[in-house]
């Protein structure tokens, strides 16, 4: 992970602009989903595909396509999204070799375990070998629908950390004061041999601050009303409605957070500034950045 990264980086360093011969000027949001993507890719899709350049670029595109599409046709009468949408989405190229690579490599590790052959190789160690060893026999998922929910969750994996990425450097600009203190502590945790996040309290914390401040929408967790429904207090729902979390007006409640508008990068550890209160992969009502039950 370390070495992709790393690459990844010096991959963008290389081809970036250089200014005065002294720093190199880059697109933030762009080298954020190059890292987020190089990086989730291995977790995601294991080592073959994820060195594969042209399923690389692909996973890029696809969640970029998708998005521009939905955020179009949200302003589109339903009858043009037909003819509008292939366009958009330039005729599913993105989607097409995704699903072309994803199809070949789970078929194959569906028909080793239906057959129990045993792999000359290690066990991948991916997202794709959770769905296969979780596929049970009596409610068993067919290939295409494990590539169904890969692709759907991969869509959420690039957006919302990429975001936070650039959102938590343009903090660090804002607030140099934490630079330091940063650099303290990743020191005591390299100094202890350990190479667990869950020593760095501080930078998790800024983290979870920065992204409380910034959310990647206004909104979250958008359901499609199917049938009628009537919440606790009255409220009523019909079929089509489309009922949401006010994401961005929760976390910057004054009412969940004292001082809510203000960037406090201690706002989520003790007093002895050594464990994190809460951290910035939870989630919950109050900080429904990541989603809420099942699917979050």
């Amino acid at each position: 992970m370390e070495r992709i990264i790393s690459n990844t980086f010096d991959n963008e360093l290389s081809a970036g602009k250089m200014c005065a011969n002294i720093w190199t000027q880059l697109r933030s949001f762009t080298v954020a989903k190059k890292v987020t993507v190089a990086a989730n890719s291995l977790i995601f899709f294991g080592e073959e595909l994820s060195n594969n350049s042209e399923f690389l670029s692909a996973v890029l595109d696809y969640p970029e396509d998708l998005m521009i599409t939905a955020e179009v046709l949200r302003f589109m009468p339903d009858s043009l999204a037909p003819l509008v949408a292939p366009v958009l989405m330039r005729n599913d190229k993105a989607s097409k070799t995704l699903v072309d690579h994803l199809m070949l490599v789970v078929e194959d590790r569906l028909r080793q375990a239906r057959s129990n052959e045993k792999n000359l190789g290690p066990k991948p160690v991916d997202c794709i070998e959770f769905f296969i060893d979780a596929n049970s026999l009596k409610n068993e998922w067919s290939a295409q629908k494990i590539v169904q929910v890969i692709m759907g969750i991969w869509f959420a994996v690039v957006h919302q950390p990429a975001l936070s990425i650039v959102y938590a450097l343009e903090d660090l600009c804002e607030h140099p004061e934490y630079v330091g203190l940063f650099r303290a502590e990743l020191a005591e945790m390299l100094s202890a041999n350990e190479e667990n996040l869950d020593s760095l309290p501080l930078l998790d914390s800024f983290l979870k601050e920065s992204s409380r401040l910034h959310p990647s929408d206004s909104i979250s967790v958008r359901r499609k009303v199917l049938q009628p429904f009537t919440f606790s207090d009255g409220t009523c729902l019909l079929p089509r409605d489309v009922a949401c979390i006010p994401l961005q007006a929760i976390m910057r409640d004054s009412t969940y957070y004292s001082d809510s508008l203000t960037f406090n990068a201690f706002r989520f550890i003790d007093e002895n500034r050594t464990k994190n209160l809460s951290k910035f992969v939870d989630t919950s009502s109050t900080y429904p950045l990541w989603g809420l039950g099942k699917h979050a």
